[in-house]
C-alpha cells in the first residue's frame, strides 16, 4: 500500500550466489503468457483494492502505485508463487511491511514481488529455489479498511544478487489467468454536472466550454472496479479525440498502465491534483481526473508531457466534440462525449426543405424511412448539436452532426407502428444557428396495411388536405379540397394532444378550399411557436396534417 518500506537483505545474503543461475534465467523470467493467480483457486480472479499506476496520497505526498493489491476483506490468507524462481530478496519490517521477491538469481534479473507478508509464515529463504504454486506465507493484518492484501508486482532486481530493491517493469494484472472483468469503467461528472472540465493550461482557472480559447486542458474523471465495488481504481488505458466540422484532433493515447512505472515527479502530469477537479486517492475518497491532453500520443507518462494541450488558437471559431475512451483489462471500453465550443462569433444559416412528414398508412411493425435534407446557407458551419423525437416509434440515425457552409445532410428518419392506429412526434433540434437555435419538425403516421382499408368511394365528401402554411405571425393557412358540397368541421391540436380550438366550417361548394387558424385557443389566447396538428373531418371521413406556427 505505501509507497516506501524498510528493507534488508534477508536470512541468507551471501549464501548461494549463483546456484540454480542457469535453471532461474530460464524458469524465473515472467513469461508473456498467463500465470496463475497468488491466492486459491488459482483459476479464479480476486478482486483489486488498488492498481497498477494508481494516483495515491496518504498524507505523506502522492505517488504511482507500483502494483496490484490483492484485497481479502475477511482477514489475512495464504499466498502462493505464481511462477518458478529462485527468491531473490527478502524484507523485515514487522508488523505490515515484510515481503520477499522471487526471480531470475541474478543482478538486474525479473521476477515476481509480494509484499505485506507476515515474516513469520514465510516459508524460504534466499536462494532457495520455489515452484509455481509454492505457499510463500501469509498475508498480513491490516489495522485500516480491512485492507489485509499482498501488494504484488512485476520487477526488476537492483543492486546487484541477491537483489537489494526493484523498479516495477510490467503491470501483474495483464498477466493474470483469468481475468474476466464484468465491471467496465465509470465516467463521472467532471466539473459542475459537466461530463469533462477545461482549465487554462497548468492552472486552477477553469474555463466556460462555451466560450473556450487559448491553451486548455481537457480533464475527464473516470475509475474502473475489478470485483471490489467499494473500490475505485483508475482505468487501464485513456483515449481522448477531438471532432470538428473543418479540423479535428485523431484518436490520441493519453496513458497505458503498462510496462515501466512513470518516474516519481510526472504523477501530475496525467492526473490533475490541485483543485478544482482534484484527485484524491486514499482509504476515504477515490476521485481520479485525467489530464487527458497532457500525452504525445505514446501512452507513457513523461515530464514532457505536461507541455500539451488543446490550441484553440489553431482550430476556427465553432462546436467541437471531445470524446474520451476508457479501457480496463477485461476488454471492456466505455466512450463519454461533451460538446465544446471555440469562442467566437458564428453565422451558419438552417434551412429545412420539409418542415413536416406524413409517412402514410404503414403496416404495423414495417419501418418505412424519410431521407430529411438539413442544408446550411450560412458562411459558417453549422453544428446540429441534439436531434431527439418524443416518440419512441420514431426514430432518427443521427443525434449529431455538422453541415459545412453550402452543403447538405440527411438524416434518416423511421418510422415503426406497433397496431393499426395513428401516430404523431415532434423532431427537435437544437443548433448554433443564432436565429434558429430551436429547429422542430412535424412528423405523423398511420399504422395500418393498405391493402386492409376499404376503398374510397366514387364521389365520396371527405376533405383532401394539400398542405398546412405557416403564415409568420398570423398562423396556420389549411389548404384542402372537397369533391362535392360538405359541411367540415377543423379541429387544432397541441403536440400533447389537447383539443386548442376547433371551428365548424359551414356548408362549402366542391373544390378547392382553405381556412385559416389564427393562432389562438377557443379562449383567445395565442400559442406560442411550435408544432400543431390540424384534424379536418366530414362526414364520417378525417384527414390529420402538422404545421409550425411561429410568432
Amino acid at each position: 500500500m505505501q509507497r516506501s518500506h524498510a528493507h534488508s537483505i534477508g536470512r541468507r545474503a551471501a549464501l548461494l550466489p549463483v546456484l540454480l543461475a542457469v535453471a532461474g534465467l530460464a524458469a524465473g523470467a515472467p513469461p508473456a503468457g498467463a500465470e496463475p493467480w497468488p491466492y486459491m483457486p488459482f483459476d479464479q480472479p480476486h478482486g483489486l483494492g488498488n492498481h497498477y499506476g494508481e494516483y495515491q496520497n496518504y498524507g505523506g505526498g502522492g505517488y504511482y502505485h507500483d502494483g496490484i493489491d490483492l484485497v481479502t476483506p475477511s482477514g489475512p490468507v495464504a499466498t502462493y508463487s505464481v511462477s518458478r524462481g529462485t527468491l531473490t530478496h527478502l524484507t523485515y519490517n514487522e508488523p505490515y511491511y515484510s515481503g520477499l521477491m522471487i526471480g531470475q538469481p541474478i543482478a538486474n534479473g525479473e521476477g515476481w514481488l509480494y509484499w505485506h507478508i507476515s515474516s513469520a509464515t514465510m516459508q524460504f529463504d534466499i536462494g532457495d529455489f520455489v515452484e509455481v504454486n509454492d505457499y510463500i506465507g501469509m498475508t498480513a493484518y491490516w489495522p485500516v479498511a480491512n485492507f489485509h492484501h499482498v501488494h504484488f508486482n512485476q520487477v526488476r532486481g537492483t543492486g546487484g544478487y541477491p537483489w537489494s530493491w526493484y523498479i516495477s517493469i510490467g503491470n501483474p494484472l495483464e498477466y493474470m489467468d483469468p481475468r474476466p472483468d464484468l465491471d467496465p469503467p465509470v465516467f463521472e461528472a467532471a466539473y459542475q454536472g459537466r461530463r469533462f472540465g477545461f482549465a487554462a493550461q497548468g492552472s486552477g482557472t477553469v474555463l466556460n466550454p462555451d466560450a473556450l480559447s487559448g491553451n486548455v486542458d481537457i480533464i475527464a474523471k473516470v475509475g474502473d472496479i475489478v470485483g471490489m465495488p467499494q473500490w475505485r481504481l483508475n482505468p487501464w488505458k485513456i483515449e481522448y479525440w477531438i471532432d470538428g466540422a473543418l479540423q479535428s484532433v485523431p484518436v490520441t493515447n493519453s496513458v497505458t498502465f503498462t510496462g515501466l512505472i512513470p518516474n516519481a515527479g510526472t504523477e501530475s502530469t496525467i492526473y490533475r491534483t490541485i483543485s478544482p477537479m482534484q484527485t484524491r486517492a486514499n482509504y476515504d475518497y477515490r476521485d481520479f481526473f485525467f489530464i487527458v491532453t497532457n500525452t504525445d500520443g505514446d501512452g507513457y507518462v513523461e515530464s514532457t508531457d505536461g507541455a500539451y494541450y488543446w490550441d484553440t488558437a489553431a482550430f476556427g471559431r465553432g462546436d467541437y466534440w471531445v470524446f474520451v475512451r476508457a479501457h480496463d483489462l477485461g476488454g471492456n471500453a466505455v466512450t463519454d462525449s461533451m460538446r465544446c465550443t471555440v469562442a467566437g462569433a458564428v453565422a451558419p444559416d438552417i434551412f429545412l426543405p420539409a418542415m413536416s412528414h406524413d409517412y402514410g398508412f404503414v403496416p404495423p411493425n414495417s419501418t418505412v424511412t424519410w431521407p430529411m435534407e438539413v442544408r446550411n446557407l450560412g458562411p459558417d458551419p453549422l453544428s446540429v448539436r441534439t436531434l431527439a423525437i418524443n416518440n419512441p416509434r420514431f426514430t432518427a440515425n443521427r443525434s449529431r452532426f455538422f453541415v459545412l457552409p453550402g452543403a447538405t445532410e440527411t438524416v434518416l428518419v423511421s418510422f415503426t407502428p406497433l397496431d393499426s392506429q395513428g401516430y404523431t412526434a415532434t423532431l427537435e433540434m437544437t443548433t448554433n444557428d443564432p436565429d434558429e437555435p430551436l429547429v422542430q419538425v412535424a412528423l405523423q403516421g398511420e399504422g395500418a396495411d393498405p391493402s386492409a382499408l376499404p376503398a374510397p368511394a366514387t364521389g365520396g365528401s371527405g376533405p383532401c388536405v394539400h398542405a398546412v402554411r405557416t403564415l409568420p405571425g398570423a398562423g396556420l393557412e389549411v389548404r384542402f379540397a372537397l369533391p362535392r358540397a360538405a359541411s367540415p368541421t377543423a379541429e387544432v391540436h397541441d403536440i400533447a394532444g389537447r383539443r386548442l380550438r376547433a371551428a365548424r366550417l359551414g356548408t362549402l361548394a366542391a373544390g378547392e378550399q382553405s381556412w385559416i387558424w389564427d393562432g389562438r385557443d377557443e379562449a383567445g389566447s395565442p400559442q406560442p411557436s411550435g408544432v400543431y396538428f390540424i384534424r379536418m373531418s366530414a362526414e364520417g371521413t378525417e384527414v390529420r396534417r402538422a404545421g409550425v406556427l411561429l410568432r
